[in-house]
Parts: structure tokens; sequence; C-alpha cells
């Protein structure tokens, strides 16, 4: 079946981004100087992480000292071409309580890219989103039946993204505090998120480094092993659901926060819809707001990944169209 043309496009982006951000270290492994200050590590130190943690740096120092809005991570193998995922900055500084005077540009950086992109970053950059469609892909091909994904169902994910985000964030911060930073305690629990992310096990297969799989140190990381290894099923469940592990990702759920009031946006000519319900059906997220509005232009939902394919797939001429930057960038 021919490849539609904005389908083709996103894949070969989604390609070559997953190339640079796995691979880029190897073509370029000495760091390189930006604009931005380099955050000292506080404590803990994660380099002081033995070969049987979770948190176990995979490489060396990264090239670049940036957080991208997208899932590059601190596991890539060698290091990475990235520090590591916005996320993981804003964690680990909590906990270290950096000097802000070094951390704010990271923030500010962060907040320029996800206004300017928002979920692109997700349906076109991220790297676990490219192997979850190359899953879903592979099932298509083989014709095996997907599972579906009800309203309920939909709308705990919506919640759990959130819960996962600022949770991690709040127990971050938290292990800082002379209360709960006793030893032991902040250990266990430092860079939350990251010791359960299918990415921490995921990226180092894929540069030809055998993970750690688990940790037992003590009950908390026995526990997070567990959990990790419930969302390394999970993610890999998207082999029958589309972007399963988009629906729950917490780096996800924070650039949403810019899919309403950003650079981009999904525009509806509701004079020119039939509502034939084909963006519902091809939406990989299971999105009804494209299809639902009757009366608002902004059809722009906040779980949005903009893979575009509603405006692909809609077969009436200019009822939707992305725009980026207030350019026009696909229309139906």
């Amino acid at each position: 079946m021919r490849i539609k043309r904005i389908t083709l496009w996103r894949r070969i982006v989604q390609t070559a981004c997953f190339a640079v951000i796995l691979y880029g270290v190897f073509l370029w492994e000495k760091p390189v100087a930006t604009p931005l200050p380099k955050i000292a590590p506080g404590t803990p130190r994660t380099s002081l992480y033995p070969r049987d943690r979770a948190l176990w740096v995979s490489g060396q120092d990264t090239v670049l000292e940036m957080y991208p809005p997208t899932l590059s991570c601190r596991s890539i193998a060698k290091g990475g071409l990235f520090k590591a995922c916005a996320h993981h900055m804003m964690s680990e500084n909590l906990t270290w309580l950096s000097d802000p005077r070094k951390v704010v540009p990271h923030l500010l950086l962060f907040l320029l890219l996800s206004f300017l992109f928002a979920r692109y970053w997700c349906g076109w950059v991220c790297p676990l989103g490219a192997i979850t469609d190359f899953l879903n892909g592979v099932r298509k091909t083989l014709g095996i039946p997907g599972w579906q994904v009800g309203p309920a169902t939909d709308t705990f994910f919506r919640g759990l993204r959130h819960f996962l985000l600022w949770a991690s964030l709040a127990i971050s911060l938290l292990i800082a505090l002379p209360v709960l930073g006793l030893k032991g305690v902040n250990d266990s629990l430092f860079l939350v998120y990251c010791q359960v992310c299918p990415a921490r096990i995921i990226y180092p297969v894929l540069g030809g480094i055998s993970p750690c799989l688990y940790d037992v140190t003590d009950a908390m990381t026995i526990f997070l092993t567990v959990l990790s290894g419930g969302f390394l099923l999970f993610f890999l469940s998207g082999f029958f659901v589309p972007r399963l592990w988009c629906r729950v990702c917490a780096i996800g759920a924070l650039v949403s926060y810019f899919n309403r009031g950003g650079a981009a946006w999904i525009k509806k000519d509701p004079s020119k819809c039939t509502f034939c319900g084909t963006c519902r059906r091809c939406c990989p997220m299971d999105i009804e707001m494209v299809y639902r509005e009757r009366e608002k232009a902004d059809v722009t939902d906040t779980a949005c990944l903009y893979c575009l394919r509603c405006v692909q797939e809609c077969p009436e001429q200019g009822c939707l169209e992305a725009k980026l930057l207030g350019r026009i960038v696909a229309r139906s």
C-alpha cells in the first residue's frame, strides 16, 4: 500500500531523530561547549552508581549539555548526544537544590522548544514513539488484530500521566529535605521516574549494552524494579495498541501543557465537516475532539501528538489544517 505524503515525511524525520539521539555519540564523542551552563552534580552523584544499580550510567559524558523535551536518556549507550530528557533535568536538580542561575537557562530552552513545537516532539522526534510505531506497524503487516482502548480507560491514562509527572517531581523535591533526605531514602528514590521508565532498559540494548534489569539494594529499589518490569510490559503492549506508552508518559504530559496556547495547533472548519468520523478512526491516540467539535476552529487536544494523520486522511478539502508559527504546514 502506498504510504501517504505526511506519514512518509514523518517516518523519515523519526528515523533521522532516532539515529541522531541514540547513535550520534558514536560519530562525535568529545563534549562540545554550548552557551548553556553546566550543572555540577549534587548528592547523590550519579557517577557513583555501580553496574548493579538501576541508575548506573551506561557511558561517558554526553556531547551536549542539553535536555530536549523528548525522551533522550541518561542510559543511552556511550553517554548519548544529549544529557537526558527535560523531566530528568527538573527532577535531579530539585533533589540537588541546584543553583537556580544554572538551571534557569535550561528551563528557558525547554519552555521555548515546547512552546514552538508542543507534542510534535512526541509524534516526530521521540525514539520511544518511533519504536512503538514500528511495533504497531509490524502487527498490522502480520494481520494481527489490535486492542481497543475504551473511553474510561483512556480517561484513566490521561490522569495517570499527570500523576506520574507531578508525583515523581514531588518526590524529587521531598528527598532533598531533611525530613526525608535520610541515608538510603535519598539514594533509593533519586530520579524515581528514570528508574521505572522503559527507556532505561530499551536504550542500552539498542546500543549493544546490557542494562541493569534489577536492583535489590533495599525494599524500595526492589519495588521500583517490579514497577519498571510492569511498565516495560506495558510499553511492549504497544504492539497491540497504537502509542500506548504515550498515553501515560510523564515527558509527554510535561510537553502536553504547550499543546494549547503555543505555536502549534490543529484547525477545523466546521462548515466543511461532514462528520464522517475518519479523523476519529485514524487517530493513534483515540482523540474525539476533532470529530465532535461543531463550532470552534481550534481542535487541538492536549493528548495530540501532531502525527497529522487526521489532516492527511480527512476527505473534505480544506476542512482540517495544521499550523506552526502561524503558517500552514498541512491541509486536508
